[in-house]
């Protein structure tokens, strides 16, 4: 059988009984409809077509062709609507990376939904304290924390990442409660070890700038790993061991609950580990991103909204 133009340009000839009507149809030119047509004839060896100068009409081989092609072109045409949905609808193995203490925080749990909706997406999901380089370790997407996403990729943004200056009230009844940037040098600090000047903390205030403080520390979390890594502070900062620089993300229902208080409100903690202020979902540039990319931002975006749900009250 011939090719499918072919068939396509002879079907619509016998439909339209002529040539010129059959071009019109196709978009193309009455001597292209006619060379396929000679060219499915000579394929098939048969003549499929009575041409006069005022007609066309099909023989009885090119009626049995015509019957023929109508189901082939029909039966191509399912393929091709079937093709083109599987394509868009998002399926397979999606590989996805986030850091250890905002997976284990919040995004595990959003998992579940995400799941749910989309039961043809089989999720893969690495919890790593380390920059992922998504190419050499096959990552679709990887969930970044940071100020700038590196260059080269795509980075949507998912949501702003809020500090805070926190303590819990045993901590505070105990020891006193900071007044001014200036009281921290006298408090015990939580810190992290493998950022720049662990022992100098930095804040931001909305009409009297930036301010810097150097501090006491309780306990210093050592680790050559270049993430952030909170839970470790967060539980330290629930046992009333002093004062902490965290995210929201992770201390969100201790504050609503009143586990923990938060320092110096009007003081937005800056640099160190402050600088990851923002979530992006980060993927190799693709002209068409895969459905299973797709899906996943558009329901973190859904999820994030204007506020996280971690910071709505």
């Amino acid at each position: 059988m011939g090719r499918l133009e072919d068939l396509q340009a002879f079907a619509r000839v016998v439909d339209a009984r002529g040539f010129s009507a059959a071009a019109r149809l196709l978009g193309t030119t009455k001597s292209a409809v006619s060379k396929q047509v000679v060219r499915l004839e000579d394929q098939l060896g048969t003549r499929l077509l009575h041409r006069t100068t005022r007609s066309v009409s099909p023989t009885a081989e090119g009626r049995a062709v015509y019957d023929r092609a109508l189901r082939l072109l029909e039966e191509s045409l399912a393929l091709e609507t079937e093709l083109a949905g599987r394509r868009d609808e998002p399926r397979g193995v999606l590989r996805l990376s986030v850091s250890t203490a905002f997976g284990n925080l919040q995004f595990t749990a959003l998992m579940a939904e995400f799941c749910a909706r989309h039961p043809q997406i089989d999720v893969v999901l690495g919890l790593n304290d380390r920059y992922v380089d998504l190419a050499e370790e096959g990552f679709d997407v990887v969930l970044r924390l940071t100020h700038k996403p590196s260059d080269g990729l795509v980075a949507r943004r998912l949501a702003a990442i809020r500090f805070v200056l926190c303590a819990a009230p045993v901590y505070l009844q105990s020891h006193g409660e900071p007044q001014t940037v200036a009281d921290i040098a006298g408090h015990r600090c939580l810190r992290f070890g493998y950022l720049q000047s662990p022992d100098r903390w930095r804040f931001r205030h909305a009409d009297h700038g930036e301010a810097e403080v150097e501090t006491r520390g309780a306990m210093r979390f050592e680790s050559g790993l270049t993430a952030n890594s909170s839970e470790s502070l967060r539980v330290a900062a629930l046992a009333g061991l002093g004062l902490a620089v965290l995210p929201t993300y992770a201390v969100g229902t201790d504050l609503h609950a009143g586990r923990l208080r938060v320092v110096l409100p009007d003081w937005q903690p800056v640099g160190g580990l402050a600088d990851a202020d923002t979530l992006y979902a980060v993927y190799l540039p693709s002209r068409h991103p895969a459905p299973k990319v797709r899906a996943l931002i558009d329901f973190m975006l859904e999820k994030m909204g204007d506020i996280p749900p971690w910071d709505r009250g």
